[in-house]
């Protein structure tokens, strides 16, 4: 059985301020994208690199 550990704790920016539509802060992959995965970040982004060293 696969576990998977959702991060949604990044922190975010608006990136339409007509739409509920956020990015991650440091990599600008939007949050849909993102769907909680650590994985899902561009692998030069502050957060996942903070993340993985965990």
């Amino acid at each position: 059985m696969v576990k998977y550990k959702f991060f949604i704790d990044y922190p975010q920016e608006k990136i339409d301020p007509n739409r509920n539509d956020y990015q991650c802060k440091f990599c600008k992959v939007s949050s849909l994208k993102i769907n909680g995965l650590l994985e899902n970040h561009e692998v030069n982004c502050e957060y996942r690199i903070e993340h993985e060293k965990l």
